[in-house]
């Protein structure tokens, strides 16, 4: 297939969510690298403000819309954003979400289950129902919703409300797949395996070796995944995939869901 990154998004709008940090802001990049108009959200202000000036500074037209999606309001706004700024929205990458460390079923609390699920579940159907309304009247669209290997089978590293909450993702991406497959619009997901972050600094400069140590038993290849590689996928779905490709989730992971 060649360099995805060679695939043009020139001249689409497309809205990053999640996008001040890790898989969104190296996705926001990627995307005004190639030509896109992008607009960005996320809770943190101040990095997004220092990204948008770097972006700018790199004469990429991209707009930062701060915004907390687990409120209505929030993304009504950064909707309104993308169509005061550029007119039109013709691709969503809804990756905003949260992750919290395993913790036993039994044991895990009610808030903790609430704060997930509004999260990484209810702020992407939320998003998605404000998309598909501007997609359907425009006649075209694609969305991209980032889901997890884990929303394909359970894991002793996360919680119940993230293995929920993933698993849900794939849901809605499925159903709404289904119920727009003839009105122009191509919706999928993806779902990374381990991937490398900031987060994930202290352990890589210990060195390979105990990346491997700390991924072996997950991935068959030992390594993290690149965020670039990510990037490269939601690429592919946002303009190259073709139009019968819509339901699917496609992961990213080095081999890890087919690993006994």
């Amino acid at each position: 297939m060649g360099d995805l990154k060679n695939l043009s998004v020139e001249g689409t709008v497309i809205l990053v969510t999640g996008g001040t940090s890790g898989i969104g802001k190296v996705v926001t990049s990627t995307l005004c690298a190639q030509g896109a108009s992008v607009v960005f959200t996320g809770r943190n202000e101040t990095a997004g403000d220092a990204i948008l000036a770097d972006l700018r500074n790199a004469g990429h037209d991209c707009h930062f819309a701060p915004a907390d999606l687990r409120d209505q309001e929030g993304i009504t706004k950064v909707i309104d954003t993308c169509l005061s700024t550029f007119g039109r929205l013709d691709v969503a990458f809804n990756n905003a979400g949260i992750f919290d460390s395993s913790a036993l079923f039994h044991e895990y609390k009610d808030e903790d289950w609430e704060l997930m699920i509004a999260s990484n579940l209810t702020t992407v159907f939320q998003c998605m129902k404000a998309e598909l309304t501007v997609m359907v009247e425009q006649g075209d669209g694609v969305i991209i919703n980032n889901a997890s290997v884990v929303g394909h089978r359970a894991t002793e590293r996360a919680t119940p409300g993230y293995v929920a909450s993933k698993h849900g993702v794939i849901g809605l991406t499925r159903q709404a797949a289904l119920q727009y497959a003839n009105a122009g619009i191509r919706i999928n997901s993806i779902s990374p395996g381990p991937t490398f972050t900031e987060t994930h600094q202290s352990l890589a400069d210990k060195g390979p070796d105990a990346v491997a140590d700390h991924l072996g038993t997950l991935n068959p290849r030992a390594q993290f995944i690149s965020p670039d590689q990510i990037a490269d996928v939601v690429l592919f779905l946002a303009r190259s995939a073709p139009d019968m490709l819509t339901g699917q989730d496609i992961a990213i992971d080095g081999g890890q869901l087919y690993k006994l």
